[in-house]
Protein backbone atom coordinates (compact mmCIF):
# COMPACT_ATOMS: atom_id res chain seq x y z
CA UNK A 1 0.00 0.00 0.00
CA UNK A 2 1.00 3.27 -0.89
CA UNK A 3 1.47 6.31 1.58
CA UNK A 4 2.79 9.67 1.23
CA UNK A 5 5.41 10.83 3.42
CA UNK A 6 7.36 13.81 4.07
CA UNK A 7 11.18 14.44 3.83
CA UNK A 8 12.36 18.21 5.17
CA UNK A 9 15.55 18.99 4.29
CA UNK A 10 16.04 22.17 6.61
CA UNK A 11 18.97 24.98 5.60
CA UNK A 12 20.75 25.10 8.74
CA UNK A 13 23.35 23.11 7.45
CA UNK A 14 26.07 23.87 4.86
CA UNK A 15 24.56 23.79 0.81
CA UNK A 16 27.06 21.87 -0.04
CA UNK A 17 25.42 18.85 2.27
CA UNK A 18 21.71 19.96 1.40
CA UNK A 19 22.93 19.36 -2.39
CA UNK A 20 24.21 16.05 -1.52
CA UNK A 21 21.72 14.46 0.18
CA UNK A 22 18.96 15.78 -2.33
CA UNK A 23 20.91 13.92 -4.87
CA UNK A 24 21.14 11.13 -2.88
CA UNK A 25 17.42 10.83 -2.31
CA UNK A 26 16.90 11.91 -5.86
CA UNK A 27 19.36 8.64 -7.12
CA UNK A 28 17.19 6.72 -5.00
CA UNK A 29 13.74 7.42 -5.83
CA UNK A 30 14.95 7.11 -9.62
CA UNK A 31 16.63 3.71 -9.10
CA UNK A 32 13.16 2.46 -7.50
CA UNK A 33 11.14 4.03 -10.19
CA UNK A 34 9.20 6.50 -7.99
CA UNK A 35 7.63 9.30 -10.03
CA UNK A 36 5.19 10.69 -7.90
CA UNK A 37 7.13 12.86 -6.04
CA UNK A 38 6.30 16.97 -5.68
CA UNK A 39 9.47 19.27 -4.38
CA UNK A 40 8.89 22.57 -2.74
CA UNK A 41 11.34 25.11 -1.80
CA UNK A 42 10.44 27.20 1.02
CA UNK A 43 12.54 30.06 2.81
CA UNK A 44 14.15 27.30 5.54
CA UNK A 45 14.63 24.46 3.00
CA UNK A 46 13.75 21.64 0.51
CA UNK A 47 10.35 19.58 1.49
CA UNK A 48 10.11 16.35 -0.39
CA UNK A 49 6.39 14.89 -0.57
CA UNK A 50 6.61 11.23 -1.85
CA UNK A 51 3.87 8.70 -2.70
CA UNK A 52 5.33 5.21 -2.07
CA UNK A 53 5.53 2.03 -0.28
CA UNK A 54 5.83 2.02 3.25
CA UNK A 55 8.83 -0.24 3.02
CA UNK A 56 10.55 1.30 0.70
CA UNK A 57 10.36 4.65 2.45
CA UNK A 58 11.28 2.80 5.78
CA UNK A 59 14.85 1.78 3.40
CA UNK A 60 14.60 5.22 2.26
CA UNK A 61 14.82 6.94 5.64
CA UNK A 62 17.51 4.53 7.05
CA UNK A 63 19.98 4.61 4.56
CA UNK A 64 19.78 8.59 4.68
CA UNK A 65 20.21 8.98 8.09
CA UNK A 66 22.87 5.99 7.91
CA UNK A 67 24.81 8.28 5.20
CA UNK A 68 24.32 11.23 6.16
CA UNK A 69 23.79 11.10 9.67
CA UNK A 70 27.02 14.03 10.96
CA UNK A 71 25.13 16.08 7.82
CA UNK A 72 21.66 16.01 9.18
CA UNK A 73 21.82 16.32 13.13
CA UNK A 74 18.66 17.45 14.23
CA UNK A 75 18.00 19.22 11.19
CA UNK A 76 16.32 17.17 9.27
CA UNK A 77 12.68 15.49 9.57
CA UNK A 78 11.46 12.34 7.51
CA UNK A 79 7.73 11.78 8.78
CA UNK A 80 4.77 10.25 8.40
CA UNK A 81 1.97 12.26 6.49
CA UNK A 82 -0.05 14.25 9.02
CA UNK A 83 -1.90 17.22 9.91
CA UNK A 84 -1.56 19.35 12.57
CA UNK A 85 -5.23 20.50 14.41
CA UNK A 86 -5.18 23.59 16.89
CA UNK A 87 -7.83 25.11 18.87
CA UNK A 88 -8.52 28.61 20.37
CA UNK A 89 -9.88 30.26 23.33
CA UNK A 90 -11.82 33.55 22.88
CA UNK A 91 -8.25 34.92 23.41
CA UNK A 92 -6.76 33.54 20.80
CA UNK A 93 -4.78 31.36 23.53
CA UNK A 94 -4.05 27.92 22.36
CA UNK A 95 -6.23 25.47 24.43
CA UNK A 96 -5.50 22.02 22.18
CA UNK A 97 -3.41 21.01 19.35
CA UNK A 98 -3.63 17.57 18.02
CA UNK A 99 -1.45 15.69 15.34
CA UNK A 100 -2.92 13.24 13.04
CA UNK A 101 -0.44 10.98 11.68
CA UNK A 102 -1.26 8.59 8.45
CA UNK A 103 -0.99 5.32 9.35
CA UNK A 104 -2.23 3.19 6.39
CA UNK A 105 -4.34 4.30 3.52
CA UNK A 106 -7.50 5.76 4.66
CA UNK A 107 -6.54 5.74 8.81
CA UNK A 108 -5.02 7.88 11.01
CA UNK A 109 -3.99 8.10 14.66
CA UNK A 110 -4.78 11.43 16.53
CA UNK A 111 -1.98 12.47 19.06
CA UNK A 112 -3.02 14.66 21.57
CA UNK A 113 -0.87 17.57 23.54
CA UNK A 114 -2.91 19.53 24.75
CA UNK A 115 -4.18 20.09 28.16
CA UNK A 116 -6.84 17.61 29.20
CA UNK A 117 -5.34 14.61 31.89
CA UNK A 118 -6.32 11.48 29.10
CA UNK A 119 -4.66 8.48 29.38
CA UNK A 120 -1.41 7.33 27.85
CA UNK A 121 -2.58 4.70 25.48
CA UNK A 122 -0.33 3.36 22.46
CA UNK A 123 -0.19 4.39 19.04
CA UNK A 124 1.46 3.03 16.21
CA UNK A 125 3.41 5.94 15.51
CA UNK A 126 7.35 5.90 17.44
CA UNK A 127 7.18 9.94 16.87
CA UNK A 128 4.33 10.03 18.12
CA UNK A 129 5.60 11.63 21.58
CA UNK A 130 1.93 12.92 22.74
CA UNK A 131 -0.60 11.17 23.66
CA UNK A 132 -2.43 8.61 21.46
CA UNK A 133 -6.01 9.23 21.93
CA UNK A 134 -7.51 7.33 18.87
CA UNK A 135 -7.76 6.19 15.29
CA UNK A 136 -9.92 7.32 12.33
CA UNK A 137 -10.60 5.72 9.18
CA UNK A 138 -11.49 7.62 6.61
CA UNK A 139 -14.26 6.57 3.70
CA UNK A 140 -12.29 6.58 0.39
CA UNK A 141 -14.87 8.39 -1.36
CA UNK A 142 -14.56 11.54 1.63
CA UNK A 143 -14.24 14.36 -0.79
CA UNK A 144 -12.91 16.51 1.93
CA UNK A 145 -10.83 14.23 4.52
CA UNK A 146 -8.96 17.29 6.55
CA UNK A 147 -12.59 18.37 7.39
CA UNK A 148 -14.02 15.17 8.45
CA UNK A 149 -10.45 14.80 10.89
CA UNK A 150 -11.39 17.96 12.19
CA UNK A 151 -15.43 17.28 13.00
CA UNK A 152 -13.71 14.25 14.29
CA UNK A 153 -11.67 15.97 17.04
CA UNK A 154 -13.73 18.56 17.80
CA UNK A 155 -16.42 15.12 18.86
CA UNK A 156 -13.77 13.65 20.54
CA UNK A 157 -13.18 17.27 22.65
CA UNK A 158 -17.11 17.65 23.25
CA UNK A 159 -16.98 13.81 25.02
CA UNK A 160 -14.09 14.04 27.00
CA UNK A 161 -14.05 17.86 28.25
Amino acid sequence: MKLHYNIHLLERFSSMNIIRIQEFIEKYLKMKSIKDVSTQITEGGIIYLVYMETDIFEELASKVLNQFEYELSEYTMIMHNHCHFTKYNDNDDIIHEVIAYQVCENVWEFYYGGILDVPKNTGTIEEGGDYYIYKLELDPSDDNPKKTMEKSLDDWLQNNS
